[in-house]
């Protein structure tokens, strides 16, 4: 009879916790952290190495300006006169279009009109006889313009400022709305010319954005710059082949949908990229080894016409360089070693073919279901299957979502995840069968160890006989954590006597106390002057971070009545800080043997307990979290982000808010709008238009400790430009 009754105790215990450990693993997937995130990038990164796709008809050829090319016809930059031959000899081969991806952004030195700049004792026979020879820059213009074959130049964007001016923003039909709020952002470029730009065909960028682990898997197709939206220089040369006509962008209100050229619609990632799919490798490897998996043909024998015309007829053709020193090499899913202007190459073949690769937002809620399909399977089946049929449902489940993965893949295109639901099926499997042996031997001594303490013996042994519902480590629970303290007090602690500061703390608290009770709260102690509070935990309350915040602006207000009561009676008022965060933590029964508490412990404590130190840093009075920010509605109460910090014992950045309420901020909504605009302007790196705003805001408010430690940073960054500034704050201090 225990036996029976044991046993169904258990496997009822370990399918609840495979239930929470499916949530959990449903949540991560959601949160997709890091470590997550690159295992399922280097797993599609394998499937595109495995299943190259295939070259297309009609090619895409590079012309390359190798090694071989500078040999025989000189060093880079050459004469925009011998740019101009080369491009004259690809057109007469009948390509469909010639992208340049190179950059002429400034005048040909080596032109004759050039040699006579500054020459003031320069013989005038010889100065007539130069300035009658054709420039190279207008001959370039002329054959640009000349071309029986659209070209189309390269040019780079920048965050610095630049010759953006100069550039012609492209030709789009806008459908479903505006896709510049969600696309790549520059504020500058370097361009080309202008006579270069006029007597073009097209023009467009060939920015590379990677990935954060350095690796190039996709193609920006726009970008916003300037209040226009600017192709990219594979987007120009679909335009251009297809006679100039716009280009369809497609939005809604999650972001870029797809992208129409011609006859190719082409899907996009929201911030308008192409996901890059890449061919077969050739035998042929470019001079500093990076393999090629495209066709080139060598500048030098197109000049000489050492080349069959066939090759280029109707072609795609690419104008790059693989000189050693000359040309960027870049990482992506199939080498390390990659060429730039090859990686715009498989761009272009991917369309051209269309091999598209998507990975649509909707698949995100696609891969959701099917891991919570898998966890609710494992959560049914492990426990009753023992440790070898276990075994054999995990493998199965591992081996359905790879076939599931590669069947996408190859008819549909779609970058479907199999690491999660392979590496929660093993997870699930390993964790289940180990606490499916021994969550009955653990149950009972668990339960008496931990209650035996505090309760009768009786007691213990009812506890005993429902021992499945009770959860006796605590649990991990999304908590609202508040703390605040007074500031200053240790020294006037110091000048008061032992019972009239009891009598004062006693006064302070006890107002504190009702303000985090009637809002739902736990006080879960009280560290000196120090009140620790959290939300919801016991009893689940769904908009804890509301009350949270509610609770903290009670405070102040609470508090601003004591401070009245304590001056009539001629005792010293007082400030307080107040630190919010809200995270995942563990709350349950803590402590030891002897004595144990009702508290939660867990970085996101660690986090709400930097939080208030932050109040005397910047001189304010509440700082929340940016997890805070996010959760609450700001109809009742405002915020202001005052700055990242990375704080002392975490690695992770933090952006940090200043909770206000909506009275206090409508009351100086002038101040407000002011700070708000500096901080823009100090967020994107413009010190010398931020640094006037926080002078005027610091005279105006000289009690603002906020405004004059970033008028100070301001004028210590103009002074000291750092080379590289993420603009995060490193705390030294708790």
């Amino acid at each position: 009879m225990l036996a029976s009754f044991k046993k169904i105790g258990a496997t009822e215990l370990v399918q609840a916790v495979g239930a929470v450990f499916s949530l959990a693993l449903t949540g991560l997937s959601l949160w997709n952290p890091p470590l997550l995130h690159e295992l399922r990038l280097r797993s599609f990164d394998q499937l595109m190495a495995q299943l190259p796709v295939p070259l297309a008809a009609p090619p895409v050829v590079i012309v390359d300006v190798d090694p071989k090319s500078l040999k025989e016809f000189g060093q880079w930059p050459w004469p925009r006169s011998r740019t101009a031959e080369l491009i004259r000899a690809i057109a007469a081969a009948g390509p469909a279009v010639i992208g340049l991806d190179m950059v002429f952004a400034e005048a040909d030195r080596s032109s004759p009109v050039r040699l006579t700049e500054g020459k003031t004792d320069m013989p005038p026979d010889m100065r007539d006889y130069l300035l009658a020879m054709p420039d190279h820059d207008q001959l370039l213009a002329e054959t640009l313009a000349a071309s029986p074959v659209p070209v189309v130049l390269g040019h780079l964007f920048t965050h610095q400022a630049g010759n953006a001016a100069a550039l012609r923003s492209g030709s789009f039909l806008l459908r479903g709305g505006d896709p510049a709020p969600f696309l790549h952002r520059f504020s500058g470029a370097d361009a080309n010319l202008p006579l270069f730009e006029q007597a073009a065909q097209g023009s467009g960028f060939f920015n590379i954005v990677p990935e954060k682990d350095a690796i190039v898997r996709s193609l920006p197709l726009l970008i916003s710059a300037q209040d226009g939206l600017y192709p990219s220089l594979v987007l120009a040369m679909l335009q251009a082949a297809a006679g100039g006509q716009p280009v369809e962008v497609s939005s809604n209100e999650n972001g870029v949908r797809a992208v129409r050229a011609g006859l190719h619609l082409i899907p996009t990632t929201m911030r308008g990229e192409l996901l890059v799919s890449f061919s077969t490798p050739l035998e042929e490897t470019s001079f500093s080894g990076a393999a090629r998996r495209l066709p080139y043909i060598s500048a030098a024998d197109i000049l000489a016409g050492r080349f069959d015309p066939a090759a280029l007829r109707q072609a795609y053709v690419l104008v790059g360089t693989s000189a050693l020193g000359l040309f960027d090499l870049i990482a992506v899913p199939v080498s390390e070693a990659f060429p730039g202007v090859e990686f715009h190459g498989h761009a272009l073949n991917t369309i051209l073919n269309g091999s598209y690769l998507r990975r649509p937002e909707w698949l995100r809620g696609l891969e959701v279901v099917q891991l919570c399909a898998i966890g609710l399977l494992l959560t049914m089946l492990l426990p009753k299957a023992g440790a070898a049929g276990g075994l054999l449902i995990a493998l199965g489940v591992v081996g359905g979502s790879v076939l599931f993965t590669l069947w996408n893949f190859l008819w549909n295109g779609l970058l479907v995840d199999m690491v999660t639901p392979s590496a929660a099926a093993f997870f699930m499997f390993t964790t289940l069968t180990m606490l499916n042996y021994f969550a009955e031997e653990r149950k009972t001594s668990r339960l008496r160890a931990a209650f035996s303490q505090y309760l009768s013996p009786a007691v213990v042994e009812e506890l005993v006989k429902n021992k499945d519902s009770l959860v006796l480590s605590g649990e991990e629970r999304e908590l609202s954590i508040l703390f605040s303290d007074i500031r200053g007090f240790t020294s006037m602690a110091e000048r008061m006597r032992p019972d009239a500061l009891c009598g004062f703390l006693n006064e302070y608290l006890t107002p504190m106390t009702a303000a985090v009770m009637d809002r739902r709260g736990t006080v879960d102690k009280f560290i000196g002057d120090a009140v620790m509070a959290f939300w919801n935990a016991p009893v689940r309350t769904p908009e804890h971070t509301r009350h949270a915040c509610e609770c903290a602006l009670a405070m102040l207000r609470e508090l601003e009545e004591l401070n009245q009561g304590w001056l009539k009676r001629g005792l010293p008022s007082i400030r307080i800080g107040i630190g919010i965060h809200c995270g995942t933590a563990r709350v349950g029964n803590m402590g030891s043997k002897q004595r144990f508490e009702y508290t939660v412990i867990g970085d996101s404590v660690n986090l709400a307990s930097r939080l208030e130190g932050l109040t005397k840093h910047y001189g304010v009075d509440i700082v929340v979290s940016g997890a805070v920010h996010e959760a609450v509605d700001m109809e009742t109460m405002m915020f202001r982000q005052i700055d990242t910090v990375r704080v002392v014992g975490k690695s992770e950045p933090v952006a940090i808010f200043q909770l206000m309420s909506a009275e206090f901020w409508h009351e100086r909504a002038e101040e407000m709008t002011m700070y708000e605009k500096a901080f823009a302007l100090y967020s994107f790196n413009n010190f010398e238009d931020a640094g006037p705003l926080f002078q005027v805001l610091t005279e105006q408010h000289p009690e603002s400790k906020l405004y004059a430690l970033y008028n100070e940073r301001c004028r210590n960054l103009i002074e000291n430009p750092p080379a590289h500034w993420d603009w995060i704050t490193d705390m030294r201090s708790k």
